[in-house]
């Protein structure tokens, strides 16, 4: 386990706060001591050692919440982004299909018998331009495709659970 940088920086904070008050209490006690030997003159007053520890511990406190705030936000973050392109097995899924219509911006397809028992009946799905549509390794347009043709549908599921279509792949011209 690597030692987080955050905690090392509340330490330097912590010995700053402890260096301080007890610089001042001995700059306090110095004054004391110069103001109890003079007899006379002019005295000038210093703030008590008690309420520069108050104010000093408020100040740590505070810079203390901040790095808190800003080492969850980082650390959170971090997570979020290693997990948002990790993919499980579940994650993509392709089936195999018997286009029975091509809309101009839509398929709706029969789901073969060899497919799992979810991905059999007939299903209907919005192409968008991202969607990659292939026959052998040339790209193709979703017009190409026609009634009867037999494709593979490579489905994705993306971590808020949204499935969309990733590609679709012409298996066997009709003859």
């Amino acid at each position: 386990m690597v030692f987080p940088i955050y905690f090392l920086a509340l330490f330097a904070i912590v010995i700053i706060l402890v260096a301080t008050v007890i610089i001042y209490f001995q700059v306090y006690k110095r004054h004391i001591n110069k103001v109890l030997g003079a007899t006379g003159g002019k005295r000038t007053s210093m703030i008590p050692p008690y309420r520069v520890a108050i104010v000093m511990t408020i100040i740590v406190l505070l810079i203390g919440l901040f790095i808190s705030y800003f080492a969850g936000y980082v650390n959170a973050y971090k997570d979020y982004e290693e997990d948002a392109w990790v993919m499980s097995h579940t994650d993509i899924q392709t089936f195999y299909a018997e286009v029975k219509e091509v809309g101009e911006k839509s398929i709706l397809v029969d789901g073969i018998s060899l497919n799992d028992e979810n991905y059999r009946g007939e299903f209907q799905y919005d192409i968008w331009g991202e969607v990659s549509i292939y026959r052998q390794d040339a790209v193709i347009r979703l017009s190409d495709l026609s009634e009867g043709d037999l494709i593979s549908i490579t489905l994705v599921t993306d971590k808020t659970g949204f499935t969309e279509i990733f590609k679709i792949q012409l298996l066997a011209d009709k003859e």
